[in-house]
């Protein structure tokens, strides 16, 4: 059942690291619209790869405002504070695009 969210994530939690890694490729690959994956995958990354993963995360789930904010939180880790402010302008004109309605909360 390579489609199922939950199951991806119990065999991730028994595994180390590294190969929790590779699972989570697979998992994105099986279901590129689960966030949940995107976003477990991106923490295990290193910063640049991290990158490419919300990127790629983005790509595959334009709607999803919490990849944005993963992303900026991302680069206010690594003190690039500047690019923050781009990627929420990003996400608001991505997400006004794709007629995403957030709620205050």
């Amino acid at each position: 059942m390579p489609t199922q969210v939950d199951i991806w994530k119990q065999a991730v939690l028994l595994e180390e690291p590294e190969q929790a890694k590779l699972m989570l490729y697979k998992a994105v690959e099986c279901v590129p619209s689960s966030i949940e994956l995107w976003l477990a995958l991106a923490k295990l990354e290193t910063y640049e790869k991290a990158q490419e993963v919300l990127n790629r995360a983005r790509d595959a789930i334009p709607t999803a405002h919490t990849i944005y904010v993963a992303a900026a939180k991302l680069e206010e880790a690594q003190g690039n504070k500047e690019v923050v402010g781009k990627i929420i302008r990003k996400a608001i004109k991505n997400l006004e695009k794709h007629h995403v309605k957030l709620s205050r909360d």
